[in-house]
């Protein structure tokens, strides 16, 4: 424990599945945490979690920003929100995604305005909140990116075109990112989970694609805070430009 102690994140998506299990963890592990999510009453309640489990006094260790990541001013006020609380920010999980909500079908049968609704948030996010933090990194002379990928751009799902796609745009962004940044010692570095048990998902689904796994049981949201907070703190200061895959093995079957 407290391997981000006195480390500020923001957390986008925060507020449930994934995000909220960062969140968390990273507030245990001795960081002030921004939960970032449209879902304010959601990341509201979880902050409140946090403050009474980890919070000392009067000491307020996360805090509920409502934030939209397609959104430039949205994202803007985010990180002013961070630095008015907290006076820093080291740490950045881009996190938050459309999937859950998308329907599946053929590539051919998706709207150009569905497509551009999953690469706002997906992809345009990551970049918005990426340059929103650049500065203040670039002022601390340090920090940490860390993009949420997905194993779907190892597997393929063809009825997912859009999704897999937004995602696998954030390989090329994240490396071009890290060798902007290196010379700032700002890490950029991206973990790829497989299908997760995060709300929302069919358990027999889940159940039967966790057969091909190496590991063979369901993916859940605490199986990626070791690669996050690891990426987040101290020992990967010279590991940038990279992708971690956490997913009991799922791509190598």
């Amino acid at each position: 424990m407290g391997q981000l102690n006195s480390k500020v994140a923001i957390v986008t998506g925060g507020a449930q599945g994934i995000g909220r299990a960062i969140a968390s963890t990273y507030a245990a592990e001795g960081a002030r945490v921004v939960v970032a999510d449209l879902l304010y009453d959601e990341a509201a309640a979880l902050c409140e979690e946090l403050n009474d489990a980890h919070g000392q006094s009067n000491d307020v260790v996360a805090l509920p920003v409502k934030t939209d990541v397609s959104d430039k001013d949205s994202v803007e006020e985010m990180v002013a929100r961070t630095t008015e609380a907290f006076g820093r920010v080291d740490v950045l999980v881009n996190n938050a995604a459309l999937w859950k909500a998308l329907n599946r079908r053929n590539f051919w049968k998706i709207s150009p305005e569905e497509w551009d609704q999953v690469f706002a948030v997906n992809t345009r996010g990551p970049f918005l909140c990426s340059a929103a933090v650049t500065p203040v990194m670039q002022n601390q002379n340090k920090g940490k990116i860390i993009c949420i990928g997905s194993a779907t751009i190892w597997t393929a799902q063809a009825t997912l075109t859009h999704y897999v796609s937004s995602k696998a745009a954030l390989i090329g962004m994240v490396r071009c990112m890290a060798r902007d940044l290196g010379p700032y010692n700002i890490c950029v570095n991206m973990v790829h989970p497989g299908i997760t048990d995060s709300g929302g998902v069919d358990r027999d689904y889940l159940e039967e694609r966790s057969k091909l796994r190496f590991i063979p049981r369901v993916q859940e949201p605490m199986d990626l805070t070791g690669a996050c907070v690891f990426f987040a703190s101290d020992a990967s200061d010279f590991v940038t430009g990279q992708q971690l895959n956490v997913d009991g093995g799922i791509v190598m079957a």
